[in-house]
């Protein structure tokens, strides 16, 4: 006999969950085909570096912060010219297969990555730095029992492995890395085959502090920082509305050139000073937007970036509510973005921050989704309206067939849930006829227009009327 469920008010329709468990389980597995490497199964360098930023964007607990365990194949090599390339792909893939299988043996959800040729890295979350070395000793302890064979040749190998913190300073997830691996090569030198703890972040970076805190406040005052507009544009005839901008920083140095604000946005974030940033930038465009009505009537959204720290900040949120409520009728053109890492890393607090907006009309757009961090679940806790497709998958999707399958499944799962997707870095005709196909909603890229300055944007949207494709 069959079985009958009572759907509860509220519920999304069964037929439609089926239909959406079937979608995501494509999704899962697509999303491990990009994600991850084909003969070692553990995650690429990129979606390694954003989960290591997700447990830093998220914060440590003082005692079980966890760690970063960078370890590589001594002389591998010579194991390779000796023994042939085949050789070499056989110890790569088993010590994938070791690593994973001792991640899994102490930890619910093991997090490897292959981070280069033949050196891998393990996050371990919420441990204390003790059983992290534990940890990494009987993992080198393991690979050096082990025994490959090629031909009629046996064969052991060893590993060096560097074990570094992760504490309320760490620097960033790319910082973290390098540091790990430059003391692979002390470890190396030494003989290799053993466990090496990393010390404690450079003396310099304290004396370093207050020079980035007072270029951050120096900067938000003397016109250092402007905005910077980058078009999103429709891709579908049947995608109503004007012009969308993507509002980002640019920065000047002491002689006025513009130089990139990479290193400024990481300090800001790094010395608690990213919320500030964020405010004066609202305040800019709330300005901007006052100051230009007739130019925003042609105008969709204006999307403003908000870093993770923003999202849990009440303070931020008191301060935003009053700038937005005394602009209530500028707050619909408005559209937060927040990145996937950054949502996920503080999911409760993200949510009730939109809940609280949209109230007020704003709109949210889900930034750099799609690279394994979060599932489709999501989706349903955070009430965005746009999802950005990371532009990791679009940038060759043209001639990738799995990175085309993970696009084309994003985004049909998107509209799905009635949700517009916007793809990132178009970077030619060929991809922006590719995303037409498959009906993604926006494109926005190089191939399209680079930023500009905002208030050079008044100028180019009462001389134009659209962007030439």
């Amino acid at each position: 006999m069959g079985t009958a469920s009572l759907v509860e008010e509220g519920d999304i329709p069964f037929v439609d969950q089926s239909l959406f468990n079937m979608v995501q389980d494509v999704y899962r597995r697509l999303n491990f085909e990009a994600t991850h490497d084909a003969l070692t199964k553990c995650m690429h360098r990129h979606d390694f570096e954003k989960l290591v930023s997700a447990v830093l964007a998220r914060g440590t607990i003082a005692g079980s912060a966890g760690a970063l365990v960078v370890l590589d194949i001594d002389e591998f090599s010579v194991i390779n010219s000796t023994y042939g390339a085949k050789a070499g792909d056989r110890l790569l893939e088993a010590t994938g297969a070791l690593v994973q299988k001792h991640c899994a043996s102490h930890h619910p959800e093991p997090h490897a990555g292959r981070i280069s040729g033949n050196e891998f890295a393990i996050l371990i979350d919420g441990t204390a730095i003790e059983e992290s070395l534990d940890f990494a000793e009987h993992l080198r302890q393991a690979f050096e029992d082990q025994e490959f064979t090629q031909g009629d040749a046996a064969y052991r190998a060893t590993l060096s492995v560097s074990v570094c913190p992760i504490t309320d300073t760490a620097e960033s997830a790319g910082d973290l890395l390098n540091s790990a691996s430059l003391s692979l090569k002390s470890v190396k030198r030494l003989g290799g085959n053993r466990v090496e703890l990393v010390k404690s972040s450079s003396p310099l970076a304290k004396p370093e502090t207050p020079q980035w805190v007072s270029e951050i406040d120096r900067s938000i005052n003397d016109g250092s920082l402007f905005i910077r507009a980058q078009p999103i544009v429709p891709l579908i005839d049947t995608v109503t509305g004007g012009k969308s901008y993507e509002l980002l920083l640019g920065l000047t140095d002491s002689a006025g050139n513009q130089i990139s604000p990479q290193a400024y946005i990481e300090a800001a974030e790094k010395f608690r000073r990213s919320t500030r940033v964020d405010l004066w930038v609202v305040q800019e465009v709330l300005a901007w937007m006052n100051g230009n009505p007739d130019i925003l009537e042609g105008i969709d959204t204006l999307n403003v970036n908000l870093s993770g720290a923003s999202l849990s900040d009440d303070r931020f949120m008191l301060d935003l509510e009053a700038l937005l409520r005394a602009n209530r009728n500028l707050t619909p053109k408005i559209c937060f973005e927040v990145t996937e890492t950054s949502a996920v890393a503080n999911l409760h607090y993200a949510a009730d921050f939109m809940r609280e907006l949209k109230r007020l009309d704003c709109r949210f757009a889900l930034d750099d989704f799609g690279t394994g961090l979060s599932s489709y679940a999501y989706l349903q806790k955070l009430p965005v309206d746009y999802v950005k497709i990371d532009g990791i998958f679009v940038k060759d999707m043209a001639t990738n067939l799995t990175n085309y399958a993970m696009v084309r499944s994003i985004n049909e799962l998107c509209h799905f849930l009635d949700l517009k997707t916007i793809a990132e870095y178009v970077e030619n005709m060929e991809i922006m006829e590719t995303l037409r196909e498959i009906q993604v909603d926006y494109a926005q890229g190089f191939g399209i227009a680079k930023p500009c300055r905002l208030d050079s944007l008044t100028t180019e949207i009462r001389t134009s009327t659209g962007l030439c494709l």
